[in-house]
């Protein structure tokens, strides 16, 4: 089936998520996000876009980005391309690591606007990750310091201009909304041990039994069955899932496909 077309914005504003397949960490350092904020910028002048917030976090990015309908999938592609060469190259890899349709929600109203550019500043806070206003890697540091990729008049705009009234907006816990506008939920992430019990208690495997000797005398059909069970665990992924049962990964998405 071919993927929906992509619908764009009137207001030429967007919220972007880029993520790595899987969910896997698409940073390792952070010489790998300054490395990331510097594809931005560039990618920013030659494709003429306003950048109003930004995220990073281990395993994808947030953007609000004002951009013209034509360029977006170009500037997009434009980042991935550079970062996926960068960390290829540097961390000894091949292949893809890139989710290769990033994801864009279209924001045409004042309020979506003001949430949205609030959840990716505390996207780091939600997740139990650091203080909003203490995380380096997001432009909250920039709009309460100084500016080096983003263009804050327009946001500051609805606040009078005014700084503090921005950040009490930012970090008051009172205003509960903020998570309506969560476009990629990142959860804690299980440790194998962790998946190791979920898995057991969801097959009905004795406490004391391995759970990769537990599947290996499984029948192909009861494997099936038991996959199946397993496809919606959330705080993991299917390349963690493999690795824990020793059933190969491209053995386990072919059953969940089949499903689908």
């Amino acid at each position: 089936m071919p993927r929906p077309l992509r619908t764009y914005s009137i207001s030429k504003i967007y919220h972007i998520i880029l993520k790595g397949i899987d969910d896997q960490d698409i940073f390792y350092s952070n010489q790998d996000k300054n490395f990331f904020l510097k594809q931005l910028s560039i990618t920013k002048k030659k494709f003429n876009y306003q950048i109003y917030s930004y995220c990073l976090m281990d395993n994808h990015v947030h953007m609000v980005i004002r951009i013209e309908n034509e360029l977006l999938s170009k500037a997009m592609q434009s980042i991935s391309v550079r970062y996926a060469h960068y960390f290829n190259q540097k961390y000894k890899r091949v292949g893809p690591f890139l989710q290769n349709r990033f994801k864009s929600k279209k924001v045409e109203d004042l309020r979506y606007f003001l949430e949205v550019c609030r959840y990716v500043h505390r996207n780091p806070e939600n997740v139990g990750m650091s203080k909003t206003e203490d995380y380096e890697w997001s432009s909250f540091k920039e709009y309460i310091g100084k500016e080096k990729i983003i263009d804050k008049k327009t946001l500051l705009h609805y606040f009078n201009n005014n700084i503090d009234e921005f950040i009490k907006y930012t970090i008051d816990d009172t205003l509960n909304n903020v998570n309506d506008f969560a476009e990629y939920e990142i959860i804690e992430k299980l440790t194998d041990e962790q998946l190791s019990n979920i898995i057991a208690k969801k097959i009905g495997i004795d406490e004391e039994e391995d759970v990769a000797i537990f599947f290996k005398n499984r029948t192909k059909k009861e494997i099936k069955k038991d996959l199946l069970c397993l496809k919606n665990i959330r705080g993991t992924n299917l390349t963690q899932i493999s690795r824990v049962i020793r059933i190969g990964r491209s053995r386990i998405e072919k059953i969940w496909n089949e499903e689908t």
